[in-house]
């Protein structure tokens, strides 16, 4: 155990390790690598997910796919890809193409091609992959405003069904529109009895207003955060895992949706909230 700031009790890498190698069990772990395994985990117990629009398995169903069927916007995931890789995402059609965010043209070629990579494990740990085709996300507009582009993301880590510690993801103009905090997105520290953003960092300087969007965090409220609450304590019982990362989204209009399970979550969450996972803390409190 190591201390944060001199008095805050941390997690490190080794007692992490040593964590999930006891409570989390192989079966659990490989059931969250599987995108799709866990989106139907999820749904089973009642917690929120994005719905599968179509799931391509083989070579072979590319060309039986049903191109007209697909909706104006959508996106196209690896199943067991890392790291967000392998991601192509549609924000309109135009005639019988699509288009991009930034309004370039994407073919039913480059659709395909994409298809073929993921298939063929391009993205993935392993040699072969499945691709998901899902409803795209549009982020609520309490934290689009919050964000530069892309797809701000929460990340609830959870004891079994406890949620321990919370943090805002925000992309930036550095970052690429990715909420990766390695790339220099934002991480806002998330009070988990309220909601409301204490702090935020960009790296290892602290900011209260977003870089590119001006935008003040200090003080804004995740929407509906008892539901991103709930949706993360579902989290254990779906998968097993009593250890973990909740990565969930506040859709505009579906609110609350895991994206990811993480059996394996990083512990920069302990720098950006300024509390460690070794150090007790208090439930939030159930809604009435």
């Amino acid at each position: 155990m190591i201390r944060l700031r001199g008095w805050d009790p941390v997690m490190g890498m080794n007692l992490r390790n040593a964590r999930i190698a006891r409570h989390n069990s192989s079966a659990a772990i490989r059931l969250v690598n599987d995108k799709h395994a866990t989106k139907e985990a999820l749904a089973a117990v009642g917690a929120p997910t994005s719905p599968t629009l179509a799931l391509l398995r083989s070579r072979r169903e590319i060309a039986a796919l049903d191109w007209d069927g697909l909706p104006d916007t959508w996106a196209l995931k690896p199943n067991q890809s890392l790291g967000g890789n392998g991601i192509l995402l549609a924000f309109g059609r135009r005639r019988l193409n699509w288009t991009s965010s930034s309004g370039k043209r994407i073919t039913r070629e480059l659709v395909a091609d994409q298809l073929r990579r993921i298939l063929d494990g391009d993205f993935s740990p392993r040699p072969t992959d499945w691709a998901l085709f899902e409803p795209l996300i549009r982020a609520h507009p309490d934290l689009a405003r919050l964000s530069h582009q892309g797809l701000p993301d929460i990340r609830v880590i959870c004891d079994r069904d406890r949620p321990r510690l919370a943090m805002l993801r925000l992309p930036t103009r550095f970052s690429g529109g990715r909420a990766n905090l390695h790339q220099k997105a934002i991480g806002a520290a998330v009070d988990l009895s309220t909601g409301r953003i204490t702090h935020a960092l960009v790296g290892k300087e602290p900011t209260e207003t977003h870089p590119d969007t001006g935008a003040r965090l200090i003080g804004a409220t995740v929407p509906h955060w008892p539901e991103v609450l709930d949706a993360a304590r579902r989290c254990a019982a779906a998968t097993g895992l009593h250890y973990l990362g909740a990565d969930i989204v506040v859709d505009a209009d579906r609110g609350p949706l895991i994206l990811e399970v993480n059996a394996r979550p990083g512990l920069q969450i302990q720098n950006v909230t300024g509390h460690g996972l070794m150090a007790p803390t208090t439930p939030p409190r159930r809604p009435r």
